[in-house]
């Protein structure tokens, strides 16, 4: 049977709603993205629900410059976030992203999943250059560069820390 999709995984010393937050943001994409193929957001707002579409502006090295519309397909608050990504006004070829969360004693588990098992026309599969399309090295620099951007944030809850007491 070939492959059809690869998973990366991570601990993540944070809490789900922290590491969810930053994950459901198109606009914190391009930070985390360890393709490098991700340059910025369209105009996106969190996301909260299936149905939602954002827009990002991408480059690839053969394709050069061009946006796509990301379909949210999967949506559950805190853990699990998913899309399709595709043509601007287009329909999602079938290849998705998808993120899930959930708590450890540590923190978080993260695990990042690009899955192209949708994808049956030959076509697609010549015009990306076969499948992955993204190596699993830019998956794993992408949980770098999460664990990296979660670190940055100076209020980060940490499982188990005391709370502040009120002043």
């Amino acid at each position: 049977m070939d492959r059809t999709s690869v998973v990366v995984s991570r601990e993540i010393v944070a809490t789900p709603s922290v590491v969810f937050a930053l994950l459901a943001d198109p606009r914190r994409h391009a930070e985390i993205d360890g393709s490098d193929m991700v340059r910025a957001d369209d105009g996106a707002v969190p996301v909260t629900a299936v149905g939602q579409v954002f827009r990002m502006h991408v480059h690839h090295p053969r394709a050069g410059d061009y946006r796509t519309d990301n379909v949210v397909t999967r949506f559950r608050h805190d853990a699990e976030v998913a899309w399709r990504t595709g043509p601007v006004d287009g329909v999602p070829p079938g290849w998705e992203w998808r993120w899930d969360v959930s708590a450890t004693a540590g923190g978080t588990l993260v695990s990042l999943t690009y899955d192209w098992s949708d994808v049956d026309d030959p076509a697609i599969h010549r015009r990306v250059g076969g499948f992955p399309a993204v190596p699993t090295s830019a998956l794993e620099k992408t949980l770098d560069r999460l664990e990296t951007a979660v670190g940055r944030l100076s209020d980060v809850p940490r499982p188990g820390a005391p709370r502040p007491s009120p002043a």
